[in-house]
């Protein structure tokens, strides 16, 4: 009797530890609750959002921006400084003047670059200080072209004008206030008074491509 009853117990155990090994073998998978998995895509998701505005605020993305687009804007910005000027073809000379109801020269070239936030000295001679060197042969429109005056001797800067056009010959069109005929403009060279009084040009607006 105690022999069969160890028998049976043996059994039922060799079952038990079958059954666990088999189990063993195939585990479930543990399955996160939804509370929990949705808390960690969230996190990924702020990662990843995070990085990219890391990448959009860099130093580097945003040089990289301004070279590639600074051309393009500062040819818009030229376009914009001839037009506005043109509208003031016309406009009576006035020595001392800074318009807009009246100009002297370097008044009004001061007054239409002002006009887009870039703030020139006052006299064509100290404006003829500012910006880069630029040679006859490379004129672009807005450089300022800059002239000796009547009263003084051929090498003192007097007169300044901005070039509104170049030709492909070299000759260009500058807009200014003469004191004869107030704001109009002036073929250049014009192989008289202009030609021989020339001294240089600056360039205020530095640009890759023509406007």
């Amino acid at each position: 009797m105690k022999k069969s009853i160890t028998l049976s117990i043996l059994s039922l155990l060799m079952g038990c530890g079958m059954a666990l090994t088999a189990k063993a073998d195939n585990p479930t998978p543990y399955k996160l609750p939804t509370a929990h998995t949705a808390a960690v895509e969230a996190s990924s998701t702020i990662m990843e959002n995070s990085f990219e505005t890391v990448r959009a605020f860099s130093p580097f993305a945003v040089e990289e921006s301004v070279e590639q687009s600074t051309g393009a804007d500062n040819g818009e910005l030229i376009n914009q400084l001839k037009d506005f000027a043109s509208k003031y073809l016309g406009t009576r000379y006035r020595r001392g003047s800074a318009g807009p109801k009246a100009f002297d020269c370097s008044g009004f070239i001061g007054f239409v670059f002002k006009n887009f936030g870039i703030n020139l000295s006052r006299s064509s001679s100290t404006q003829y200080n500012e910006g880069e060197k630029v040679e006859k042969g490379d004129l672009r429109p807005g450089d300022l072209m800059f002239f000796s005056g009547r009263g003084g001797g051929r090498s003192r800067v007097g007169h300044v004008a901005m070039v509104v056009d170049v030709n492909p010959d070299g000759s260009c069109v500058f807009i200014h206030a003469s004191t004869s005929q107030g704001v109009v403009y002036q073929k250049f060279p014009d192989g008289g008074y202009y030609s021989k009084r020339y001294i240089g040009a600056k360039r205020i607006i530095p640009t890759d491509a023509k406007a």
